[in-house]
């Protein structure tokens, strides 16, 4: 049942959409009609053509975007309340605080509120959006009948992880980026935020195995312990399958247990999935390290092998300097400052780094992460609980920035200072360890171009630690291994979705779209489409035998696209035995 609203004003009022239609240029295809969410599109059997009323449009001008003719126009506002989405607060005090940050809807109230928002769209774009296409106007449906059970049973469908991508899903690029609202100019609905209410209020249920699944007698290994092998277990468990995971961590979960500080994503909720999963009998092995060597064993002890070793090798730019004593990466920074915060605080972690501080030095010491994006922001985030300075140098503009929006400003609301449209130079020392770096301007025009470096005007910084948070590739022993014959090799850039695009996805109005602030200037259709490829590529085996998803197929991605990935693999896995 669609939403209903309240009656509107007359025709022609300013406080009310109105809608055009130029039956000159209408093709009587019914694609409005069929797509308006609001039931305010209708044809004329007499004349052959679209007719439009008023007093039941809202404004989300989903017929503007589906219309291949450019026949319909909408004036007027989008009828619809503001969005309510709580605000994490800044942290009285940083140091050594670890507690959650972002907040969730506190009250019933509040979560059926926005909610209400959501207009249960007939071809709802958010749904292609998100990169596991869950049922989103499903399960809010049930949220907003109360039914907690009913959402989970929604989710569960299509994700295994709703409590860690509520947290930690790009929400802007995706589901919420590809709301109607959204894409309408306005504020889309609060979907991570209804998402975590959800997994907030009712525990993630177990794997459901059935004992005679279709994937009952297979025997597959799958190879990392991260998002995408999560998947990828979940679903070959729950379709009755052996499944035997190997992690050369000490701990399963991949970038949920070493790249997610616990602010953003609390520790028990990153260790739920592998509880329930060992729990369910997936036999994990930690601390076994698959080397490329290594593969032909399994493929011969197993019926299928899915690799979802993820892109775990840092991008080390070419700066002089880069080797000094004092200069690590994210994994390296991150992981042993989740371990001091934990056990023995910033004391410990300046120990273990290297850093001297003098016996009465008041000021702290000051840690350059090189990179602007979420990981970067997660390492300097960090930083400021260590009880550091932290400075983020990025080459890009804010604008075009790879971190989402807000949370920027959160850390800068926690003390963190930004150089964008800068670039690390070079790196100096003193004694073999870092001591200064030295940032020069950048000029980007656009998000189509690299930054360059511009020749005028530099910046000394003293420095007592730099990170280098510039990303991540696919470990290149495995992506060497699988290149050239008789396998097809890993892709060395994420897939592209080339040519004319489904007649499903134009029609959707998803591709109208042009980049806007709020999904980080980025084409939320496109980024759609291209996560689409990646989806279709880990279907498909690379060779007889293998699978792969997540980071390793793709490159660098969010945790809900690797997730994805593992359970579009597994599902070949099964169909093809």
């Amino acid at each position: 049942m669609r939403n209903s609203r309240p009656p509107t004003p007359e025709r022609g009022s300013a406080a009310t959409p109105h809608v055009t239609v130029l039956t000159d240029r209408c093709a009587g295809c019914q694609d409005c009609a069929v797509r308006c969410p609001a039931g305010a599109l209708a044809f004329d059997p007499v004349r052959l053509v679209t007719v439009a009323d008023d007093r039941l449009c809202v404004g989300c001008r989903q017929c503007e975007r589906t219309c291949a003719f450019a026949a319909i126009t909408v004036d007027g506002p989008r009828l619809v309340a503001g969005r309510l989405a709580p605000e994490p607060p800044c942290p009285d005090v940083l140091p050594g605080d670890t507690s959650e940050v972002a907040a969730g809807f506190a009250s019933w109230d509040q979560a059926l509120a926005e909610a209400s928002r959501c207009l249960d769209c007939p071809d709802p774009t958010c749904v292609r959006g998100c990169p596991g296409h869950n049922d989103i106007p499903a399960f809010v449906a049930a949220l907003r009948g109360h039914d907690l059970a009913g959402a989970h049973e929604v989710l569960r469908r299509t994700s295994v992880l709703p409590d860690v991508c509520s947290r930690v899903c790009d929400q802007e690029a995706q589901c919420e980026g590809a709301c109607t609202w959204a894409l309408a100019g306005g504020e889309p609905v609060a979907i991570g935020k209804l998402e975590r209410f959800v997994t907030d209020h009712a525990p993630v249920p177990p794997p459901a195995r059935r004992r005679h699944g279709p994937g009952r007698g297979l025997r597959v290994a799958v190879v990392g312990a991260g998002p995408a092998g999560i998947g990828a277990a979940w679903t070959l468990t729950e379709n009755g399958a052996a499944v035997t995971v190997y992690e050369d961590s000490p701990q399963p979960g991949g970038v949920l247990a070493w790249g997610i500080p616990d602010f953003i994503l609390p520790r028990e909720v990153a260790a739920r999935p592998w509880d329930q999963l060992t729990a369910a009998g997936v036999d994990l092995r930690c601390g076994v390290d698959i080397r490329p060597e290594d593969l032909g064993e399994l493929h011969a002890r197993y019926d299928a092998v899915i690799l979802a070793c993820g892109a775990i090798t840092p991008l080390w730019p070419s700066v002089p300097g880069a080797g000094l004593a004092g200069v690590t990466d994210a994994t390296s920074f991150l992981t042993a400052a989740k371990r001091a915060l934990a056990f023995g605080g910033a004391g410990r972690f300046l120990a273990a780094a290297g850093i001297r501080q003098a016996a009465g030095q008041d000021v702290a010491p000051r840690v350059l992460v090189f990179g602007a994006g979420d990981t970067a922001l997660d390492v300097a985030r960090t930083a400021r609980r260590l009880g550091l300075r932290a400075v983020c140098a990025a080459r890009r503009t804010e604008r075009l920035a790879r971190a989402r929006p807000g949370e920027v400003a959160r850390a800068r609301a926690e003390g963190v200072e930004f150089r964008f449209g800068h670039t690390l130079a070079r790196i100096e020392g003193e004694h073999g360890r870092v001591c200064q770096a030295v940032l020069a301007r950048t000029r980007q025009r656009r998000s189509g171009r690299p930054p360059r470096p511009v020749h005028r005007g530099t910046e000394r910084m003293n420095v007592d630690l730099v990170v280098m948070a510039l990303g991540y590739r696919p470990d290149p022993g495995l992506t060497g291994l699988l290149a050239g014959p008789p396998a097809e090799g890993l892709p060395a850039e994420r897939p592209s979705a080339g040519g004319i695009p489904d007649r499903r996805w134009q029609a959707s109005g998803i591709l109208s779209d042009q980049a806007r602030a709020y999904a980080h200037n980025e084409p939320v259709g496109r980024l759609a489409l291209r996560r689409e490829a990646g989806l279709a590529a880990s279907a498909v085996p690379l060779r007889d035998g293998f699978w792969v998803a997540g980071d390793a197929l793709t490159g660098p991605s969010t945790v809900a696209e690797a997730m994805a990935q593992g359970r579009r693999a597994a599902a070949a896995v099964i169909a093809s035995a």
